[in-house]
């Protein structure tokens, strides 16, 4: 799914939360988010409602999407102004992220309301390995990871670490990290044994670009076996962009991006253009130009090409040496947000005829002996 379909993908959810909250019962909110929670903790939350309409509403069924998650409801009749509740408590045996729906239906509601909770369960403290070691401060995990992060979005990352050694360690309150990442120390200072821990908040709208990244974070001790400790932040940041933005963005659009030559004599040269234009308004930056194999010469007319400008990229065949059917690619990478890489190919059958040499393909000509 490209970048515009998901933008349009965005407004269609919005605008169901929206017609989801105009229904005859209103919630205090149809999200609720744990955050990190420990294995085997108790994890409840009650989602409240009030009755807005002028009738009195039953609820019919309050089913969770799996067996882990477990429904209580206000279940008699709900009078006008009144107000009710859906009690949601979640199974944190299973260690690692969750996301959980809860399908409510009511005996005026055609369309069912769907409510979520999500967390991320942590393995219990005397369950964990704690086998990254730093001096005398030992890491659960030597890095930390997002996963595909969207732009819009923020995530919080939790590392536990562990004193192993035999005297108090302090952090000084020195934090090296960049912009996107917020760090929260829940310890300042852990004894021989104890356990300690860190919140990572990583900031999709704080990144310059989207793609993979692998970022260290330091933290300052004064663990004299090792003061300063280490770890990297590795995930994908995906790109969402505004209407707006994608209005303005490059967009490469080819005339063709098959060429199909049909027949030549083995020796003969095929030379095609492949036309394209950009019709965004930025500039759009041709990032690399290149043919499946050597027979295939490729030249763009331009690097750069403005908005609304047409440029070439010419493609030449080399048939010396080749017999058959020939079919070569040419990979176009470029700054597209939708199209980043596209696929162009070339087509020709050659036929062994030494006595014949030249160049064909459109107004190239050919020549022969």
């Amino acid at each position: 799914m490209n970048m515009r379909n998901l933008f349009f993908v965005a407004f269609l959810f919005a605008a169901a939360t929206l017609f989801a909250q105009t229904t005859p019962i209103q919630f205090d909110n149809l999200k609720h988010n744990f955050g990190a929670i420990n294995q085997n903790d108790k994890a409840e939350h009650t989602f409240r409602f009030t009755n807005t309409s002028s009738q009195a509403v039953t609820l019919k069924n309050v089913r969770a999407s799996c067996g882990c998650t477990t429904p209580a409801w206000t279940r008699e009749e709900v009078k006008p102004g009144a107000t009710g509740e859906i009690q949601v408590s979640y199974n944190t045996a299973r260690v690692g992220a969750f996301n959980k729906t809860v399908t409510v239906t009511y005996d005026s509601l055609a369309t069912p309301l769907i409510l979520t909770i999500e967390g991320n369960v942590l393995q219990s403290p005397d369950q964990i390995s704690f086998q990254y070691p730093q001096g005398n401060l030992s890491f659960e995990q030597g890095s930390l990871s997002t996963g595909v992060l969207d732009s819009d979005k923020e995530q919080v990352l939790t590392l536990r670490f562990k004193n192993i050694g035999p005297k108090e360690i302090r952090f000084t309150g020195a934090i090296e990290k960049e912009n996107m990442f917020d760090v929260t120390l829940k310890n300042q200072m852990l004894t021989p044994g104890q356990i300690g821990s860190l919140e990572v908040k990583v900031k999709g709208k704080d990144f310059v670009s989207g793609g993979a990244f692998s970022k260290n974070i330091k933290l300052v001790t004064d663990d004299e076996a090792q003061p300063e400790k280490l770890f990297a932040i590795n995930g994908t940041l995906n790109k969402i962009y505004t209407a707006e933005e994608l209005a303005r963005m490059p967009n490469i659009k080819f005339e063709a991006v098959e060429y199909n030559a049909g027949k030549v004599f083995e020796g003969e040269k095929v030379v095609y253009a492949f036309k394209l234009t950009n019709t965004g308004k930025e500039d759009l930056v041709l990032e690399s130009v290149k043919a499946s194999c050597g027979c295939t010469a490729t030249e763009p007319k331009d690097k750069i090409i403005k908005g609304g400008a047409s440029s070439e990229i010419l493609a030449t065949f080399d048939s010396r040496g080749r017999q058959g059917v020939q079919n070569k690619t040419i990979t176009v990478r470029s700054n597209d947000p939708d199209q980043g890489t596209i696929i162009l190919k070339m087509n020709v059958e050659v036929e062994r005829d030494p006595f014949h040499a030249g160049d064909v393909g459109p107004g190239t000509g050919s020549s022969g002996n």
